[in-house]
């Protein structure tokens, strides 16, 4: 099976509990919101939107948000739909596209979001066709992390092939460069967040064992429980205390506009 048809499968296959076992910081929200302080209505979509744990975000930040949710796996959107729903929000609509199938219409929106979804995309592709859609004073952001900010994860430090085996993340360096050549959109402006993170090992177990990450969809299942067992010596190696097992996380919010 190649890496697309895994992936599809991996999504579908976790829809249902996604949102419980993946972390869902409020920090770049806070940032878009301020970013586009002033703007009395908003029309968006989230592209890679999964079962909508940042876009409830979204409309609790934005006022007069309209939103188009955007994923390939229909499982996601039917989670994202009820989520949604059972939260009061009516103001969106779900299409299932792949990116390079996608089509909501030439300067038809204000924003473009994506959220840990880029590296599934073709970056510059994805870029040159969601600038098509920004409107002139539209806005762009991508919300990822890069192939070193997963290296120095609690992940990639510890889990045994975890960073070598996720090669789809770009460098900033390498999206910066794509943005340029493709002349699609224009760099705005770059941010750094560095979340503090605490853990049980039988919570971050948890997380694996339901692959939080699709990079876990990766491994063969005999070598997934290979790893799983030499991640945990590892926690019990590095940490004095398993019940509180602290790291850092880090992302990156590239801005972009027309």
């Amino acid at each position: 099976m190649g890496k697309p048809a895994a992936m599809a499968d991996h999504f579908d296959a976790v829809a249902g509990h996604y949102r419980a076992v993946r972390t869902t910081d409020e920090e770049p929200i806070r940032f878009i919101r301020d970013a586009l302080a002033g703007r009395a209505a908003i029309a968006a979509a989230d592209i890679g939107c999964g079962a909508g744990r940042y876009d409830l975000l979204l409309f609790r930040h934005l006022p007069n948000l309209r939103l188009t949710c955007v994923d390939s796996s229909p499982e996601m959107l039917a989670e994202l739909s009820r989520y949604l729903a059972g939260e009061g929000i009516a103001d969106f609509e779900t299409v299932t596209a792949r990116v390079e199938d996608l089509d909501l219409g030439e300067r038809s929106l204000d924003c473009v979001f994506t959220f840990n979804a880029v590296h599934h995309f073709d970056f510059p592709g994805f870029i040159a066709k969601a600038g098509g859609f920004l409107r002139d004073d539209g806005r762009l952001f991508i919300y990822t992390r890069t192939r070193r900010q997963n290296a120095n994860s609690v992940w990639g430090n510890h889990f045994p092939g975890f960073w070598e085996k996720e090669t789809r993340l770009y460098e900033l360096e390498e999206m910066e460069r794509w943005v340029r050549e493709t002349g699609r959109v224009r760099l705005i402006g770059t941010r750094t967040f560095r979340y503090a993170r605490t853990a049980t090992l039988d919570h971050l177990l948890t997380q694996a064992r339901s692959r939080h990450y699709s990079t876990f969809s990766l491994y063969t299942p005999e070598d997934f429980e290979d790893a799983l067992g030499a991640f945990a010596d590892n926690i019990r190696r590095n940490f004095d205390d398993v019940d509180n097992v602290r790291w850092h996380d880090e992302n990156v919010m590239l801005q972009l506009g027309p």
